[in-house]
């Protein structure tokens, strides 16, 4: 089969992925109240995965999980992206580096697992390299197309959530950019641009958590959403909205210093991550909450983290929590939350303790 015939396959199957039963205008959705439980009757712990202690973590920058638990860790401080089994036993480590052999400053700051166990990997500079699972190149780049601030793999596509542009209004598109493994551009698709253009330049959120792959296709963030934004226009959507939800009345003012732009974005709530906590169930990450909704006994007074949880299809109402944990990552069920360095028996400090939460769906769903 030539090039061609293998890239219009992919075509085809990419629009049946995204768009079969869609419209090609978004449509009204209904928004259901997401009224806060505590934290215990959405997640409980489940176990505690310590690292293999032969591979030195020094701080998990970005953490990803794939269908059978296992763990992919990038370490910005080392430079270097470690997969570990759910036990916490090393498997292999990765060479993004050799892939594109003149960047010797390339340091892994993000990597997600993609289809047919590919590993894929980012750096701060948009240099992204994709691995077989035994650590063989399959597509490397110095640049992307475009800049972007987030991306996600769905089987054989990766989704880059474009940067927004400073210079848009609320009416203009911003766009998802769908590539292959082997990094061939596929389909640039329009998406419904920011509110707040001038917000969402300088503030990111957690790093390349903005976009997360479902079994529907990928949602959004931006720093002002209410809820994550589905990139297919789904007329049955229903949006949550949390109860610590308080919109943010304006963009941040032109020409002001960095402390007051920083101010600014710290005086109202800030969506801040979308992850995928099951392939229909959606967990969206808010920072910057009311005082009131400080958590009791966290000595941090500015730890006032919120997170939603939504079904995708409708299988259970939304609700939303007061998290005295940070996720990292989600996935098939669980959270998983970056702990302190485990202390070893020699004396030595070890890895950082991985905490382990299972997803309880609220007790009204349907089925």
């Amino acid at each position: 089969m030539t090039d061609q015939h293998v890239v219009g396959r992919r075509q085809l199957l990419l629009k049946a992925v995204l768009f079969v039963g869609c419209t090609d205008a978004p449509q009204r959705s209904q928004t259901l109240d997401a009224p806060v439980v505590p934290f215990d009757e959405l997640f409980a712990p489940a176990d505690t995965v310590r690292l293999d202690s032969s591979i030195i973590i020094g701080a998990i920058m970005f953490l990803d999980v794939n269908q059978e638990g296992d763990l992919l860790v990038t370490d910005f401080i080392g430079g270097s992206v470690n997969l570990f089994a759910s036990s916490g036993e090393h498997s292999r480590t990765y060479s993004p580096r050799k892939c594109l052999p003149d960047d010797e400053d390339l340091t892994p700051y993000s990597a997600r697992f993609a289809g047919k166990g590919h590993v894929v990997t980012k750096d701060l500079e948009s240099r992204v390299v994709v691995l077989t699972a035994d650590d063989r190149c399959v597509g490397a780049t110095r640049r992307m197309l475009h800049r972007f601030k987030g991306f996600c793999a769905s089987g054989d596509f990766l989704f880059f959530f474009v940067w927004p542009d400073p210079y848009l209004t609320s009416s203009s598109y911003n766009s998802v950019v769908v590539y292959s493994l082997e990094l061939q551009s596929l389909r640039d698709i329009p998406v419904e641009g920011p509110k707040f253009p001038r917000l969402n330049l300088p503030f990111v959120g957690m790093w390349d958590r903005s976009i997360d792959c479902f079994g529907d296709g990928p949602y959004f963030t931006y720093l002002e959403s209410m809820d994550a934004i589905p990139v297919r226009f789904d007329a049955q959507l229903t949006q949550q909205r949390p109860e610590f939800c308080s919109p943010r009345p304006q963009d941040i003012p032109r020409n002001i210093s960095r402390e007051a732009m920083t101010a600014e974005w710290q005086e109202y709530l800030s969506t801040n991550a979308v992850f995928a906590l099951t392939s229909q169930t959606r967990m969206v990450l808010y920072k910057n909450l009311a005082d009131r909704w400080q958590v009791e006994g966290v000595e941090d007074d500015g730890f006032r983290l919120g997170i939603s949880v939504a079904n995708n299809v409708g299988r259970f109402p939304p609700r939303s929590t007061i998290s005295p944990v940070w996720p990292d990552a989600a996935g098939y069920g669980y959270i998983y939350s970056g702990g302190d360095h485990e202390p070893l028996p020699n004396g030595d400090v070890g890895n950082p303790l991985i905490l382990r939460y299972r997803f309880i769906p609220p007790q009204d769903a349907d089925g």
